[in-house]
């Protein structure tokens, strides 16, 4: 009996990962193409109950787990090479591909975490794990295109020569001009916000995280 439940299992996790192949270039379009719309979409999708959330797209969490792993993997065919830590905890790290998958996930998703705390602030909500759910799903669908972009880019800047060092520097910062406006655009429209106050708003929390990135690298693992 436990043989036949472990063959149901392995057909479900097969079939769910064969589906990603569909949906995952699917939500990667639209997050790009109509980000607010998907961020709507994420809010009213968290209202149904859980066997109907998430049918047409991937959920925000996953989608943003496989992008910073599909940025993973194009590194590594590109044998790039990484900056020498200088701490025992930066070395098991970098010389571990889980740990580091593991590592990138915990710092991009600090973006939606401070977003989505900023968004119930300002909406008065008090903070427990039930309430921030909803803005954090929301924020890893716009989260997902900026570190895809942001790992495409990083991997441009340590190719030798001075046109790839250009082209990334541009990349990482279109990627950024794209997350903040749409960040604004969606304290606008979701909270009412005006334009100075949502811009406000949007620089604050996107610094706020950048630091808690840069003390996380600096920091912790020690690079140079």
């Amino acid at each position: 009996m436990d043989f036949f439940k472990i063959i149901q299992s392995l057909e479900e996790l097969l079939y769910e990962m064969m589906t990603w192949l569909v949906f995952y270039p699917r939500t990667l379009w639209r997050s790009f193409a109509h980000p607010i719309a998907l961020l709507r979409y994420s809010d009213r999708e968290l209202r149904d109950s859980p066997d109907q959330q998430f049918l047409e797209l991937l959920s925000p969490p996953l989608f943003l787990l496989l992008t910073i792993l599909l940025s993973h993997l194009i590194e590594v065919a590109m044998h790039q090479q990484l900056p020498i830590p200088t701490t025992e905890f930066g070395r098991a790290v970098l010389t571990s591909d889980q740990n580091l998958l593991i590592l990138r996930a915990l710092m991009f998703s600090i973006y939606p975490l401070l977003f989505a705390v900023t968004r119930l602030h300002i909406q008065h909500i008090p903070l427990n794990r039930q309430t921030l759910r909803e803005p954090f799903f929301a924020q890893c669908y716009i989260a997902g295109p900026s570190a895809l972009v942001l790992g495409l880019a990083s991997i441009l800047m340590r190719v030798p020569g001075d046109v790839p060092l250009l082209a990334g520097a541009a990349m990482a910062l279109l990627s950024v001009i794209w997350y903040l406006t749409v960040e604004v655009i969606w304290f606008r429209v979701r909270l009412g916000l005006s334009l100075f106050i949502a811009v406000r708003t949007t620089i604050f929390t996107w610094l706020a995280a950048a630091f808690l990135n840069f003390l996380v690298s600096f920091l912790v693992i020690g690079l140079r």
